[in-house]
């Protein structure tokens, strides 16, 4: 259940202060509110219900008012069994200028009219304790609310005392399950971590851990616990204060218990001053873990003798250097050489095979992370992947999606390459092997021009002496072989054959020249290139997809 003052209510107190009236509180107002959580915080900003939901109002008499303290006043609702039927789940006040002062959410409750014989009614009464700052004075009671209501503050307080004091003798002074406020790091500086806790018996339960915030000073850090008065109940309440402090009371009489939880030097070094205990389930379980094989065993002191282990050394040592088999290594030797080891491992990245970093390690994905929370961190990498803000933060290096690679200092197979600097792909020099598809079967034409107008000489050469005989008078006669008639200018004579034979005929050459040759085109036409694709999106060797980190 949850109640709060309006703030309308808040703004008409410092109202009627100023002009110097009474806050005159008149009315209760019950309502049913479909699907309220009496559980949520009252929201102060709403108003009243719609008038639908409203169930019941209810004029408060003068005697129903009283004071309890100076701050804390009280009204109370007598509803009695002539009264329903109702349900309500939502309680409001009511001042006289009709605004709504304060509201309550409560479980749903049922009122109930008796009548006889069919049902038997209820009487409710509900009370609204307010309390601030000179509540009695501008309210203007003057009823002590005792002479009407009965007053358990004695008797809770009795009660609440017992409880603690009870607890105190079973935890003791400080009782820590497990890592319940242990002081250590997060992502943003430091933190208590959840859990539970017993300190002088009062009980102190974190369901989330602690943040803290501001520069964290060197010394002790203590937890400051109390059972602190809340309206009409006790509380425990706690804070955190820095260096040693002893238990005190404050000034409205309240005990606080004060136990150191850390030292702290800086963010580097710092320890745990809790007294933790491995309680992880119920206290019974844990209890009887502790029988062992032996019910109701009340051991002596163990001796080495006892559990076999005479040649056991006595002797130990905080020097995480030595070398000696007669010594025991003491926490803090292992806590020296676990911080020797952490330190030497500063700046380095590696690879994981999961999704979260773990602990001493930072996340290699470029973001930006305080100097004072990771200072030996800061001190080796500087700003030389990213200066963050400027002033109060730097950036880690960035691995997401790609290969290292070592850095060449001066061997010359990454000539001229910086430390720690990004390097986009490339692709070797390399030769594609490419061929040109046939066009098809296809002819040209040619041809020869002519070399302009002219003759050759031509002439025959003699075959040897012989005659034609021909008479000496015109006409036909008859030659030696045969008859042949010749015309001529005068008329026709006759000759006869010299016999058969023939004439070598030559031809002069008509001078040195040249034809032009011409050759026409096979059609327009393209020959195809086709050169073979390789590869994909980018340039990579067989590779696991891993998660980078860095040391701090």
């Amino acid at each position: 259940m949850s109640a709060s003052i309006t703030l309308a209510g808040e703004s008409q107190i410092a109202l009627k202060q100023s002009q110097k009236k009474p806050l005159v509180v008149t009315k209760f107002i019950f309502a049913n509110v479909p699907g309220l959580d009496p559980e949520t915080p009252v929201d102060r900003a709403a108003g009243k219900p719609p008038a639908g939901q409203i169930v019941q109002v209810y004029d408060i008499p003068e005697e129903n008012r009283g004071f309890v303290n100076p701050n804390q006043v009280v009204y109370s609702a007598q509803l009695g069994s002539d009264i329903g039927d109702w349900d309500f789940n939502w309680v409001g006040l009511e001042d006289a200028d009709g605004l709504l002062f304060a509201v309550s959410y409560v479980p749903l409750q049922q009122k109930r009219k008796n009548i006889p014989p069919l049902q038997i009614g209820n009487n409710v009464t509900r009370n609204f304790l307010v309390a601030f700052d000179g509540a009695q004075a501008l309210t203007g009671i003057t009823i002590d609310a005792s002479t009407w209501q009965h007053d358990f503050t004695v008797r809770l307080a009795g009660i609440d005392e017992r409880e603690r004091l009870s607890n105190r003798e079973m935890y003791g002074r400080a009782c820590f399950f497990g890592n319940a406020l242990a002081f250590g790091k997060s992502e943003n500086g430091f933190q208590l971590g959840a859990g539970t806790a017993y300190i002088e018996g009062i009980r102190v339960s974190m369901t989330t851990p602690w943040p803290f915030t501001g520069v964290i000073p060197a010394g002790t850090i203590t937890l400051d616990v109390c059972l602190e008065r809340q309206l009409n109940d006790r509380l425990a309440t706690w804070k955190v204060v820095y260096g040693e402090k002893s238990d005190y009371t404050d000034s409205a009489g309240v005990r606080h218990y004060c136990v150191p939880i850390a030292f702290y030097t800086s963010p580097t070094a710092f320890w745990d001053a809790r007294q933790p205990e491995s309680i992880a389930g119920p206290l019974i379980q844990h209890f009887a873990a502790r029988d062992g094989d032996y019910a109701n065993l009340r051991a002596r002191g163990t001796t080495k003798e006892d559990v076999d282990l005479g040649n056991l050394p006595n002797a130990k040592s905080d020097d995480p250097t030595t070398n000696s088999s007669e010594i025991l290594a003491t926490t803090a030797a292992l806590n020296k050489l676990q911080k020797q080891v952490d330190d030497s491992m500063t700046g380095m990245v590696a690879a994981f095979a999961m999704t979260a970093a773990p602990p001493g390690w930072l996340k290699c994905n470029g973001a930006a992370v305080s100097r004072t929370a990771y200072p030996r961190l800061f001190g080796w990498l500087g700003t030389h992947y990213g200066a963050g803000d400027g002033t109060t933060t730097f950036n880690l290096p960035d691995m997401r999606g790609l290969f290292p690679r070592g850095w060449d200092d001066g061997r010359g197979l990454d000539p001229g390459r910086a430390f720690g600097v990004y390097q986009d792909m490339m692709i070797h020099s390399h030769a594609h092997t490419a061929s040109a598809a046939a066009v098809g079967d296809h002819l040209h034409a040619a041809w020869t021009d002519a070399q302009g107008n002219h003759v050759h000489r031509t002439w025959t050469d003699a075959q040897g002496a012989h005659n034609h005989s021909a008479p000496s008078s015109p006409g036909i006669g008859q030659g030696a072989g045969g008859l042949n008639s010749v015309q001529q200018a005068g008329g026709a004579h006759e000759t006869s054959w010299a016999g058969a034979h023939a004439h070598n005929i030559g031809m002069d050459a008509a001078g040195h020249h040249a034809h032009n040759v011409g050759v026409g085109g096979g059609g327009a036409h393209t020959h195809g290139i086709t050169v073979a694709a390789a590869g994909g999106t980018e340039t990579r060797p067989r590779n696991l997809a891993l998660f980078y980190c860095i040391k701090y």
